[in-house]
């Protein structure tokens, strides 16, 4: 569980506390960059408003699975990034994410999302050995660009919380919203774990079921 910088891991910047720190600007070209060189991109609410009503009006329902899916490939993709990046600058080039303390590269992945406007997230592990983590994140970007709907809408950062958990947990996960900032609610929370305990929450938020509700039904 060690995590030793000096032990030839990269011994430079290590931190981002706000935008500047973690994206570069070309004004020349006018792209944005992340400090490890990946492109980056600028999303409005009005273009996260209008790429999911563009969807719904092609794919009716179905636009639900399509950007639950895009964040799952997004979710995979940044994480196996990060995990070589988290490799070489705390493993010393030894060491993998899954050999260093769980929440630190958690919370590490995390952060530079929040300073992206990403929103705040806490993560809960108590029930981890009932095979579930749940989240929960305040200002998701998605919810605050759309209106009050009174259902979930944050279907992406589902998607993208099974994917970078079935990476870190070598073990494909699915993921739910259970709550969201566009049905009332303060924050929004997601259930990680297995596909059929996803399935059975589903179930439940369907029914009816508050997310406190679901949460009790899947670790009685």
């Amino acid at each position: 569980m060690a995590i030793n910088v000096a032990d030839g891991g990269i011994k430079n910047y290590h931190n981002y506390f706000v935008p500047e720190d973690f994206l570069s600007r070309d004004s020349r070209t006018r792209t944005i960059r992340l400090r490890d060189g990946q492109r980056g991109v600028y999303a409005s609410e009005d273009f996260i408003t209008s790429l999911h009503a563009g969807l719904d009006e092609e794919v009716g329902d179905a636009s639900s699975l399509v950007m639950y899916k895009n964040g799952y490939e997004w979710g995979v993709s940044d994480m196996k990034r990060f995990a070589e990046k988290m490799r070489h600058e705390f493993g010393g080039g030894k060491l993998d994410i899954w050999q260093m303390n769980r929440k630190f590269v958690l919370e590490s992945w995390w952060w530079p999302l929040t300073t992206e406007g990403w929103g705040a997230w806490a993560i809960d592990f108590s029930f981890e050995k009932q095979g579930m983590v749940f989240v929960t994140i305040k200002n998701s970007a998605v919810a605050k660009a759309m209106e009050q709907v009174g259902k979930p809408v944050c279907y992406m950062y589902a998607g993208m919380f099974a994917g970078v958990f079935s990476v870190f947990d070598r073990e494909e996960r699915g993921g739910i919203e259970v709550q969201c900032y566009s049905m009332g609610n303060d924050c929004c929370k997601f259930i990680v774990g297995s596909q059929k305990k996803v399935n059975a929450a589903e179930f439940w938020r369907r029914e009816g079921a508050s997310a406190k509700e679901i949460m009790e039904k899947l670790v009685d």
